[in-house]
């Protein structure tokens, strides 16, 4: 199944906003359990590029988020 995503780089819509916040809350929830790895992050990342909801702006927000989070660490947020 082909996922298309937004073209639209503008502010997120509300969905958007609420995918963003599930994202966090699964992040702070794996951080505060054991640490998150860069499995752990990889396989959150690529969960949400597979949703139809997907966009270039949220998965800023999104590396935005982890480097918040995580100080210092790198990620790969490549689209392609």
């Amino acid at each position: 199944m082909e996922v298309h995503h937004p073209s639209d780089d503008g502010p997120l819509s509300a969905e958007q906003v609420l995918l963003l916040e599930q994202f966090r809350h699964r992040v702070e929830a794996r951080i505060s359990s054991h640490g998150l790895t860069s499995d752990d992050v990889a396989a959150l990342v690529k969960e949400l590029r597979d949703h139809p909801q997907m966009s270039r702006q949220l998965m800023a927000e999104l590396a935005q988020e982890l480097q918040r989070l995580l100080p210092g660490q790198r990620f790969s947020f490549d689209w392609d």
